[in-house]
């Protein structure tokens, strides 16, 4: 067939009308060298004459490689051969000899190779493209490591093309051509798919070169070019519109039996049409039909590019409505192909005929995304904004009151790209008024800054006073800190009058942080300023001046401008720490204590709600904080007088501030000084002192003091809300309601809150009800918690209450009741619960109800109670038309599996013909039929659902794979698993080591080891190349049921060794039997010695090495390597070098291995051997071994921890050459460094440096989510108070100026491990917005959560952080703790406060809660989740919250 449709395509070709072609037919029997003899003036009849001596089965009389290059010589003119590169001759070739690269850099090779390329098909898979950062850094990475791979130079090649839309063609040719010589000249060795890949990018790039000169440097490096080379250059000549070249090409492919492919025929299309031979280039569609070969979509995309590229709209239109009545489909990303094209040829006016063709397949947004990167690349920036407000997700979100941020990569490219200021301002201004774009403004002049645009940046700002909008000092920071950076005075003094001009004067953080520090003195700066015209009289310049009196020490200074009623008013936050430094340095006890007084009394220098008494309070309170004990103990006189001279100024301090002091006094070993203290203490707010949170009094005790109180005529509602809260977390509803009787004019809102939960607990609506009316006639305006409404609501529609119920979520809506993130769970469980009742009555309207309210909006799972109420009854077809309908209302498909599943239980052909129906014509045909699929796996109709799969043209959805494999796996249905993976293995694009991983997880949870196996044969057998979590997977259960693993696994010795040594059943008798064996000869000796190593058993391995070598028996080096390794595991370095110079003098040339080596780095360093541990590590890399994370971390901690900053720096010069293979942090140089400076006393190098790295815009600002928890917790463990006062000052300086919050979060957090609760406390109190980083203090529970014993932790979390909005989050840990030390009294006494705060715990915490009660044999108060940990904890990460499943339960 292939044969016959060679000659179709001939014989059609043979009739356009080319007379050349009829004498040409004779050459069909002619040598093909013949054929290259044509004269130029008969080549376009050669052209066909070539197409027609083509075959795709046929053998050919062969012709060499060199005839080609000289036949094509004739077309040289038409191309640029100075633009080709000069390529280089294979190593081999060149007579070169190179080395076979060792085992290590190999194995180095293969981990950045999977690195890179996990990195770069992470971005191609999110967004379609990659950046030239990340691009260039993994370039450097490989660079840097020498001995690059093929792999790894292929990677690299093939991703300069289409995947750098944001970069211009000659850019990305230009860096291809850098990637080629560099690689190259480190040793990569090019072969065929290499030099394909260049071409292909050459294409992609559009860039000019000479196919002929390309081939014949192939041939100069003998490299041979295969059926791809020669498509690539025929697509080559094409692009030019040579059809001579072109069918040269096609001769030798003639000639090597190489088969034409459809890509060959749509390269034609290509040529003809940029031959301007447009007949021919549609006729080839019909060439390709006769052939045999059905034109595809690629075909028709090309025909549409060449009508594009002419501007013929009618044509266009035409043959997109022949291709909509073919089997081929063309994607919205051949569409917007098309677009590109127009745009490129100047044809703007029927891109908007064509955008209207888009359907908005799934992934049209990244594909339009890359369309508008590469349509503003091209100067094409007015169709990229039509294409841009195409996007679905704008139409969507313009419906809702927030507005939305899309198009912020449109405006940031179009402003890296140097677009004009007017089309940026019409953009802006166009997506703001759409409604598509908040702030575009602000966004466009974020980009400026950020791409260092001063220019552009200063103009928008001045556009942006003109329309009324604010211009702020921090805007302008970001050019400061690059003037900053440089001492670039003339600059900083440029922005300073740009400034100026928008009528914006420094203040006090611009001039400190940004201005000064520019200049070499403050005199300096003042005489440029003042030249500049800049007023050195303004507030900020006067602020920053006291800060530097202050810092110095000279207090009267700072008295006397603090005194002046001229002073500008001033934060005392702004100068509190140089005041405090002052002070410290200073002996003018009197003048701080008229500063203090002055600051107390005068509200200028108090902008805080709480007023300036607190402040100076905190001032007392941090300057103890912020001293050393040795210096408290040496200043204590000096101290003391400061004390007694605020005593006299009758200055007064909080009880709370106090109790802090006195902390600190104690800590210090100096309480005499409390003594000082106390008279500043505040005697009318003693009694206002916080009582300590969480403290539960009991019943009795508290109807004691509520009588006592009642008594004595005071104030009761307190400890009235203290008891009811109390009587229902014991659940005594009767009592509590007594109590609200009587004493019905002291409730508050809290106590009728707790009182309704517990009625609804109760399952008692009608009392819940009246609490609820009670509340409205007291204040109609009191809001409940949305928990407390949504538990009400529950069991009134339970009880059949349906105007209640709908009365409530209205009221919910009117009062403006924040609703949670959970809100919709909450929603679903009262409507599921109306249709397992069978009420539908009640599911429609609560549904609507919510719906229309705007509670929440419609998705699949709040849509599915309307299907489940009709499957309950049995109601198909009203499950169906509900499911229909909440398609075309909601644009949902709830239940729709299972309503199908339903149907082909029923064998009800007809339902299931108009459900498929539906569904194809609203989702598209490819869905449908995924949907029959899983539908006949799931009913064990595999027959039919196997010819589902093998439809043509289906393509794997990963989507819907993983999520109809999940299911099964959740479900343990292994036989439909199986069935699936079985069926799908010539599905198109299936990646089968990921569904082969989805049966291997089925077998680890049954423990199904000979499955595992069949499955391995399985994968062997379809020549899966697996992945290596795949391969330890399967390890894994081999190795857990005793059975040998079939392949290699990266080496984990010692841990995994020790750990299988425990499971072993009878430990004791294989000692025993490895006794027994006899150690006369070497290879007896060594078993012994390998088994005794796994065992554990150092100490006799070693003996048994002593004997054997007093006997003069040889080890192998692997034997001498296990030993080596347990022996430095257990830290016994002597005994280790003894081994090491043993084996040195029995086996010549011995070496460590790359576990041992690590090993022994590692050992030297925690002995504070660190000059041994360097070279050690010296020798590794010197030997071509790759040492562990672990062991440089080692050692650069040791250094760290002695001091030795030239250490740090030569274990840093050491390992750049190692790039990215071991994953080591920046952070771990940079803290070591830090600690480093603070053990040789050099506190301010120390800041500077963490300083340096974290303030953003500064060296670190692109590793945002850099720790620096290490270096705080070094310093805690060592107490050393004044490095801890500095850095205290430093993360408090990046919270206050930049917003930057995870230093001090980090500190805190910090206190938080090491028990300093009181100090967590006052730097919460001083840095607020550390509160406000949920996703680190979410992350610290997360991870103390994993040990036992660490609940007191968390509970020292929530006491400083009483308002923490996460509550389930912390009560989930919280229970996961309780969990794990089996602590049955706190996990029963935190399930009653949740079900007293009316918190609903997730389904993990109540799995935890009834696994730990049955394991104390107590009852399990509730339903008990039915699923695994496993289940219920991938549950909660797909709702965005990731608590950890335990292992084992």
């Amino acid at each position: 067939n292939v044969s016959h449709g060679a000659d179709a395509l001939l014989a059609t070709l043979s009739r356009i009308n080319m007379a050349a072609l009829l004498r040409s037919a004779r050459l069909v029997k002619i040598s093909p060298n013949s054929l290259l003899q044509l004269s130029s003036g008969r080549a376009n009849g050669a052209a066909f004459a070539q197409l027609r001596c083509l075959t795709i089965s046929g053998r050919g009389t062969g012709v060499c490689r060199a005839g080609l290059a000289s036949a094509l010589g004739v077309n040289r003119c038409r191309w640029q051969v100075g633009a080709v590169r000069p390529f280089g001759l294979a190593p081999e070739q060149r007579g070169i000899s190179q080395e076979e690269p060792g085992s290590a850099v190999r194995s180095r090779q293969a981990q950045q190779f999977d690195w890179a390329l996990s990195k770069l098909d992470g971005s191609v898979r999110r967004t379609g493209r990659i950046t030239k950062t990340l691009l260039l850094r993994i370039f450097h990475d490989i660079c840097r490591a020498g001995s690059p791979s093929g792999n790894q130079a292929l990677l690299l090649l093939r991703s300069c093309g289409s995947l750098l839309p944001e970069m211009q063609l000659s850019e990305r040719t230009e860096l291809v051509h850098r990637i080629w010589d560099k690689l190259q000249e480190l040793g990569a060795v090019y072969d065929a798919s290499h030099y394909n890949a260049l071409l292909k990018v050459y294409l992609q790039n559009d860039f000019k070169f000479s196919p002929t000169e390309f081939l014949a440097k192939m041939e100069a490096a003998r490299v041979q070019p295969n059926r791809v080379t020669y498509q690539r250059l025929i697509a080559a000549f094409c692009q030019e519109g040579d059809i001579d070249g072109a069918s040269k090409i096609l001769g030798f492919m003639k000639s090597k039996d190489l088969p034409i492919t459809e890509a060959v025929f749509n390269s034609l299309v290509t040529g003809h049409a940029r031959a301007g031979d447009m007949g021919s280039a549609e006729n080839i569609l019909s060439v390709m039909t006769a052939a045999g070969i059905e034109p595809g979509p690629d075909t028709y995309l090309a025909l549409l590019k060449a009508y594009a590229e002419k501007g013929q709209m009618d044509k266009i239109t035409q043959a997109l409505e022949t291709v909509e009545k073919t089997e081929a489909s063309l994607m919205d990303r051949d569409l917007m192909e098309i677009i590109f094209t127009l745009a490129k040829a100047g044809h703007h006016q029927h891109v908007p005929e064509v955008v209207e063709r888009m359907r908005h397949d799934r992934g049209y947004v990244p594909d339009a995304m890359n369309l508008c990167l590469s349509l503003i690349t091209q100067g094409q920036e007015d169709t990229a904004f039509q294409v841009l407000k195409t996007f679905p997700t704008l139409h969507a979100e313009n419906q809702s009151t927030d507005s939305p941020d899309l198009g912020n990569f449109f405006l940031r490219h179009c402003v890296n790209m140097d677009k004009p200021l007017e089309k940026l301002l019409q953009f802006c201004k166009d997506l703001q008024e759409s409604n598509l774009h908040s702030s575009a403004l602000h966004f466009t002049l974020y980009c400026a800054l950020d791409a260092k645009k001063t220019g552009l940046a200063v103009e928008l700002m001045k556009k942006m006073k003109e329309q009324g909008l604010p211009v702020r000092q921090h805007y302008f920071w970001p050019l400061l800190t690059r003037h900053q950076k440089d001492k670039n005075v003339e600059g900083t003094l440029a922005v300073l009058k740009a400034m100026q001009e928008l009528g914006l004067q420094p203040d006090v953080d611009t001039y400190s942080d940004y201005i000064l520090p520019t200049f070499p003195s403050l005199e300096r700066a003042q005489a440029a300023l003042q030249e500049n015209g800049c007023s050195v009289d303004m507030e900020g310049f006067s602020s920053s001046q006291l800060k530097s009196e202050a810092a110095s020490g000279r207090l009267s200074s700072v008295l006397a401008m603090l005194s002046s009623p001229t002073f500008p008013a001033l934060d005392l936050s702004a100068f509190r720490s140089s005041l405090l430094q002052g002070f410290r340095r200073s002996d003018d006890v009197e003048s701080m204590v008229k500063i203090t007084d002055l600051l107390y009394r005068d509200e200028r220098y108090s902008q805080t709600p709480e007023g300036s008494a607190e402040a100076v309070a905190y001032l007392i309170y941090n300057l103890f904080d912020s001293m050393r004990e040795v210096d408290v103990q040496a200043k204590e006189d000096k101290l003391r007088q400061f004390l007694h001279g605020l005593k006299s100024t009758d200055i007064k301090i909080l009880p709370s501030i106090f109790r802090g002091i006195c902390n600190l006094l104690d800590s210090y070993h100096v309480p005499e000084l409390v003594k000082d203290v106390l008279p500043l203490v505040d005697e009318t707010k003693k009694d206002s002192a916080d009582y300590p949170r969480g403290l539960e009094f009991k019943i009795s005790s508290l109807e004691t003091k509520l009588a006592e109180l009642k008594a004595e005529n005071k104030p009761v509602r307190e400890t009235l809300k203290q008891l009811i809260l109390a009587l229902c977390a014991e659940e005594n509803l009767a009592r509590a309601l007594e109590l609200r009787a009587e004493h019905e004019a002291d409730m508050a809102v809290g106590s009728y809150a707790i009182l309704i939960n517990l009625c609804c607990r109760r399952d008692n609506p009608e009392e819940a009800l009246n609490l609820k009316r009670e509340i409205n006639r007291k204040d109609s305006s009191i809001a409940l918690d949305a928990n407390k409404y949504f538990t009400l609501v529950k069991v009134l529609a339970k009880h059949g209450q349906l105007d209640e119920a709908v009365e409530i979520l209205r009221e919910v809506k009117e009062k403006n009741v924040s609703i949670p993130d959970q809100a919709g769970t909450a929603f679903f469980h009262i409507l599921n619960g109306a249709a397992l009742r069978k009420d539908e009555v009640a599911v429609c309207r609560l549904q609507e109800a919510i719906f229309s309210l705007g509670l929440a909006k419609p998705t699949a799972n709040l849509c599915s109670p309307l299907i489940t109420v009709h499957m309950e009854r049995d109601d198909m077809p009203a499950a169906l038309q509900a499911c229909m309908d909440c398609y075309k209302q909601y644009n949902q498909l709830p239940r729709l599996h299972d309503v199908l599943c339903r149907l082909v239980e029923n064998s009800d052909t007809d339902l299931l013909q108009k459900a498929m129906d539906f569904v194809s014509q609203e989702r598209g045909e490819m869905t449908m039929l995924y949907d029959l699929f899983f539908a006949f796996l799931q009913t064990g109709k595999y027959k039919e659902a196997r010819k589902i799969i093998e439809t043509p043209g289906l393509r794997s959805r990963p989507g819907r794979l993983q999520w109809f494999a999940e299911k099964c796996i959740a479900t343990s249905q292994v036989e439909v698993l199986e069935n699936m993976v079985e069926l799908t293995q010539k599905l198109f694009e299936c990646d089968r080591d990921e569904m082969y991983h989805y049966m291997l997880r089925v077998c680890k949870d049954t423990g199904d080891w000979r499955k595992a196996d069949t499955v391995w044969t399985r994968m062997q057998e379809e020549n899966v190349i697996p992945r290596e979590r795949t391969l330890r997977l399967l390890a894994g259960i081999l190795k857990s049921n005793g059975q040998e693993v079939p392949f290699e696994l990266p080496e984990v010795w010692h841990e995994e060794d020790t750990a299988q040594g425990r499971a072993d059943p009878e430990p004791a008798a294989m000692d025993r039997r490895h006794s027994a064996l006899p150690v006369d000869s070497p290879m007896e000796c060594q078993q012994r010695l390998l088994a005794l190593c796994k065992r554990g058993k150092t100490k006799e391995a070693y003996k048994l090495l002593q004997d054997a070598e007093k006997k003069g028996l040889v080890l192998s080096s692997s034997a001498y390597n296990s030993l080596l390794k347990s022996l430095l595991a257990d830290g016994n370095l002597e005994d280790a070098m003894t081994v090491i110079d043993i084996a040195g003098t029995r086996i010549g040339g011995f070496s460590l291995s790359d576990t041992a080596s690590s090993l022994l780095v590692i050992t030297q360093a925690k002995r504070d051997r660190v000059r041994d541990a360097l070279a050690s590590l010296r020798t590794m890399l010197q030997n071509d071994q790759v040492p562990s994370q672990l062991a440089i971390t080692r050692v650069v901690q040791a250094f760290g921890a002695q001091g030795d900053l030239e250490g740090i720096q030569a274990v840093e010069d050491m390992v750049m050459s190692l790039g990215s293979s071991i994953n080591l942090s920046r952070m771990l140089f940079i803290n070591n460094r830090a600690l480093a400076h603070i053990r040789n006393g050099n506190l301010e190098a120390a800041v500077e440096g963490l300083e340096s790295f974290l303030t953003p815009g500064g060296e670190g600002s692109a590793e945002r989510v850099s720790s620096v928890s290490f270096v705080f917790r070094k310093v805690l463990e060592d107490n050393q108070e004044l490095a801890l006062d500095k850095l205290s000052a430093m993360v408090e300086r990046l919270a206050h100026h930049f917003s930057s919050y995870r230093p001090a979060t980090d500190l805190f957090l910090q206190f938080l491990d090491c028990g300093r609760t009181d100090d967590a406390k006052h730097l919460l109190q001083r840095c607020p917005g550390v509160g406000e980083q949920k996703e680190i203090l979410v992350s610290y529970m997360s991870r103390v959560a994993r040990s036992p014993g660490q609940a007191h932790k968390i509970k020292a979390l929530t006491e400083a952080l009483p308002d923490f909005a996460e509550k389930e989050t912390v009560y989930a840990y919280l229970m996961k703790c309780y969990g794990q030390d089996s602590d049955v009294s706190s996990a029963k006494a935190l399930y009653q406060q949740m079900q007293a705060e009316g918190v609903q715990p997730d389904e993990l915490s109540l799995k935890r809660f009834a696994t730990l009660l049955k394991s104390a044999d107590e009852p399990v108060p509730f339903v008990e989740p039915l699923e695994s940990f496993k289940f219920y904890a991938n549950k909660l990460k797909n709702q965005g919250r990731e608590p950890d499943a335990p292992k084992k339960n």
